[in-house]
C-alpha cells in the first residue's frame, strides 16, 4: 500500500469556486460565479463575505486590501481604498503589478492599472490564453490562442513576439518566468509537416535576446515549476522530468498515470497534482505520501503557515467538493485497512483464506447471480397484474388498486463500476487504481449498500469509491449496489496493467 495522508481540515462551500488567493496572514480568498468572496481563515472558518458584480474570474491581494475581476463588468477594489473600473468587455484575467496589476479583458486588451483605479497603460494584443508576470513584476509573458508568444516590458511594450509556424498548427501550453527573467514557453504542433521541429518542446526565451533555447520534450508540457539549478516539468502522458540549465536533454523523476496539472515546489520535493491526486515526491522519485482529493484537482495553493489548499471538482454535478487543507510534513499513514486490498495477477483463493466465513462466502456468491433479479422483477409484475385482471371482477376501483399495487413495486437500482481502462504500472510493476462506482444510482429511492468484488468473488470493500493496488496483468472486479427498497443490481470492470 502507499503511503497516504488525510486532510488537516475540510471546508464545506455552497458554490464552486472560480478563483482564489492567499493574504499575508494566511487568509484564503475565495471567488464564487455569484460575485460572492468569502475570506476563510486556516481553521475552515468563514471570516466574512463580500460580494461584486458578475462572476469573480480573478483575484488579487494589496497592501490596501483586495483587487477582484469581473467577469461581467470589470475590476472592483476592496479593502481600505475602494474603487470600480467598469470595463466594457469585462475581464478575463488580472495579475499583480509593482504598481497594481495588469488585466486582460474580453477583447483582447491587455491594462497596467494602478492600485487607485487609474489605467496607467493600455495595448491591444488579441485573445489570451496564458499570461506569466515574472517575478520582479517587470515582464509580461503572454501565449495567445492562435499560437503567438509575446513577451512584453511593464510599460506595456514588446520586447518580443514568436508567431506560429506559417505549415503547422502551434499551441502554447504553458509558461512560466525563472528569477534571472528567462522565460520558459511549453509548445506544441500538431505534427502536420514533416520537418525536424518538434511535435513537443521547451523554449527558452530571454528579454533582451529572444530565443536562446529548444528542447524536445517527450509529451505537450502541462506544468513548469522552478527550481534551483532548472525545472520540473508535467507532460499530458504523466511524466514528471528535470532539465538541468547547461545539461542537455532531461532526466526523468516519476510517471503519473495521468496528465499532471500542477506542479508545487514544497522544501526539497515537489507537491504533484494529476486527476483525483497530489502527491509528494523527492527529486529522485520517490513517492512521500499520496493524498486523494474529493474532486478532480484544479489548483493547489500554500497558505505561507505549512498548510496547502487543495481546490477540485468531481465534474458530475453533485455539489461543490469541498476545500481541503493537508500539512504536507504530516506523518504519512501506511497501515493497511479494508479499504485498500492489492492484488497478484492471478489471485488464488488460498491467499484470501480466512476471511469469511462458510456462510458468509455462500451469501457472497448468492449476490453475484443478482444481476437478472431486473428480469425476475418484470415477470413477477406482469403475473400479478394478469391474477389481478383474471380474479378480480371488473369494478370501478380496479385500476385504482393495480396503481396502487404498481406504485408499491421497487425498482432496482443502476450499477455503475465505471469504464475498462488501461493503466501504466510503477518502478514495482504495480499501479493504484481507484474504483469509482459512484454514479451507481436508484430511480425511485436510494442506494443504501455498495460492495466491492473481485474475480473470486472475494468481498473487498463497502464504499462507492475503492482504491486497490494491483500488479501487471489484466483484473476483473465486481460492484453490488442494494437500495433502500432490497433490490440489488450489479456491474463489472476490466482493468489492464501494463
Amino acid at each position: 500500500m502507499q503511503p497516504t495522508i488525510e486532510p488537516v481540515i475540510s471546508v464545506q462551500i455552497d458554490e464552486y469556486p472560480s478563483s482564489w488567493c492567499v493574504t499575508r496572514d494566511s487568509i484564503m480568498c475565495i471567488g464564487f460565479e455569484s460575485g460572492r468572496i468569502s475570506y476563510v481563515d486556516s481553521s475552515g472558518e468563514f471570516l466574512q463575505d463580500i460580494s461584486i458584480e458578475g462572476p469573480v474570474v480573478g483575484l488579487v491581494t494589496t497592501d490596501d486590501g483586495l483587487i477582484a475581476a469581473s467577469g461581467k463588468k470589470g475590476l472592483f477594489s476592496k479593502g481600505e481604498i475602494e474603487w470600480d473600473l467598469m470595463l466594457d468587455s469585462g475581464c478575463e484575467s488580472i495579475h499583480r503589478s509593482n504598481s497594481g496589476v495588469f488585466a486582460v479583458d474580453g477583447s483582447g486588451n491587455i491594462l497596467h492599472v494602478s492600485s487607485t483605479g487609474e489605467i496607467l497603460d493600455s495595448r491591444h494584443i488579441g485573445a489570451v490564453d496564458i499570461i506569466e508576470i515574472s517575478e520582479n513584476g517587470l515582464l509580461i509573458g503572454l501565449g495567445l490562442i492562435d499560437g503567438r508568444l509575446i513577451i512584453l516590458d511593464e510599460e506595456l511594450r514588446i520586447l518580443h513576439e514568436s508567431l506560429p509556424a506559417d505549415d503547422d498548427v502551434e499551441t502554447i501550453s504553458c509558461i512560466q518566468f525563472r528569477a534571472d527573467g528567462i522565460l520558459l514557453v511549453g509548445r506544441n504542433s500538431l505534427g502536420m509537416t514533416v520537418d525536424d521541429r518538434p511535435e513537443n518542446r521547451l523554449e527558452c526565451w530571454s528579454p533582451i535576446d529572444g530565443m536562446i533555447n529548444s528542447s524536445e520534450m517527450p509529451s505537450k508540457p502541462t506544468s513548469f515549476c522552478i527550481t534551483d539549478d532548472g525545472v520540473a516539468v508535467g507532460c499530458f502522458n504523466g511524466e514528471l522530468i528535470h532539465l538541468t540549465i547547461g545539461v542537455e536533454g532531461y532526466r526523468k523523476i516519476s510517471q503519473m498515470d495521468y496528465k499532471i496539472s500542477d506542479i508545487t515546489k514544497w522544501d526539497n520535493t515537489f507537491l504533484v497534482s494529476y486527476w483525483f491526486e497530489t502527491s509528494r515526491i523527492s527529486s529522485d522519485g520517490e513517492l512521500v505520501w499520496q493524498f486523494e482529493n474529493h474532486g478532480i484537482v484544479e489548483g493547489v495553493m500554500a497558505l505561507g503557515n505549512g498548510l496547502v489548499a487543495i481546490f477540485g471538482d468531481d465534474k458530475k454535478s453533485r455539489g461543490p467538493s469541498p476545500i481541503q487543507l493537508i500539512n504536507p510534513e504530516s506523518p504519512p499513514i501506511v497501515e493497511k485497512n479494508s479499504d485498500f486490498m492489492e492484488y497478484g495477477v492471478n489471485p488464488s483463493s488460498a491467499e484470501f483464506s480466512g476471511g469469511l466465513t462458510e456462510d458468509e462466502l455462500d451469501i457472497v456468491s448468492r449476490r453475484q447471480d443478482s444481476s437478472n433479479h431486473g428480469e425476475g422483477l418484470m415477470e413477477t409484475l406482469n403475473e400479478e397484474i394478469e391474477i389481478s385482471l383474471d380474479d378480480v371482477p371488473v369494478e370501478a376501483d380496479a385500476l385504482s388498486d393495480l396503481i396502487e399495487s404498481a406504485k408499491s413495486l421497487n425498482i432496482p437500482p443502476v450499477a455503475d463500476a465505471g469504464d475498462d481502462r488501461t493503466v501504466n504500472s510503477d518502478e514495482d510493476g504495480k499501479a493504484t487504481i481507484l474504483l469509482d462506482g459512484s454514479r451507481s444510482y436508484d430511480p425511485d429511492g436510494n442506494i443504501s449498500n455498495w460492495l466491492w468484488l473481485d474475480r473470486d468473488g472475494k468481498e473487498i470493500g463497502e464504499t462507492p469509491q475503492l482504491r486497490v493496488r494491483i500488479s501487471r496483468g489484466v483484473h476483473n472486479f465486481s460492484l453490488l449496489v442494494i437500495d433502500d427498497g432490497g433490490a440489488k443490481s450489479s456491474a463489472s470492470i476490466t482493468i489492464q496493467v501494463r
